[in-house]
């Protein structure tokens, strides 16, 4: 846990005083770093949707901390027990609308804008959510330590 703590700080640290995305031209090794995260969020959507928890298993590290919309907070494991594989007959979808990453050397601040739709019972819903995303790059491969998601209000 102070791992985590240690992680956040820096990463709020280092973006007080690295300049924004959009201020500087990306590197091609940024650039596909940068591409890599957007692709690890595609495959976390993906996962998400499916509940696959083998995914799941594989993006998330061991320290992750997960903060949901109502402010509740579970761990990894947490998170992992209430995986159930979704039937075929799910509606659910889940596109990532707007993805932003910012690097900080071996770790990365990407924020998510996403649209879930779907259908519980009868009633279908369209709900917006913004994601605070903070991977690290653990053992080689880059790996999510914090997620905060809040609702979108319309």
């Amino acid at each position: 846990m102070k791992h985590l703590h240690l992680i956040f700080l820096l990463t709020i640290a280092a973006a007080s005083i690295a300049p924004a995305q959009s201020a500087y031209k990306a590197t091609p090794t940024q650039g596909n770093v940068e591409n890599q995260l957007i692709e690890l969020e595609r495959q976390l959507s993906d996962a998400l949707v499916k509940q696959d928890a083998a995914v799941l298993d594989r993006l998330w590290s061991n320290d992750l901390i997960f903060t949901f919309p109502n402010g509740k907070m579970s761990t990894k494991a947490e998170r992992l027990a209430g995986q159930k594989p979704s039937d075929q007959s799910s509606q659910s979808t889940n596109t990532n609308d707007r993805v932003k990453v910012y690097l900080y050397g071996n770790t990365a601040v990407v924020t998510v804008l996403s649209t879930w739709k779907g259908k519980t019972g009868t009633q279908e819903y369209s709900d917006q959510y913004q994601a605070t995303h903070v991977w690290v790059k653990q053992q080689g491969r880059w790996q999510l330590v914090a997620a905060h998601v809040s609702q979108v209000k319309k």
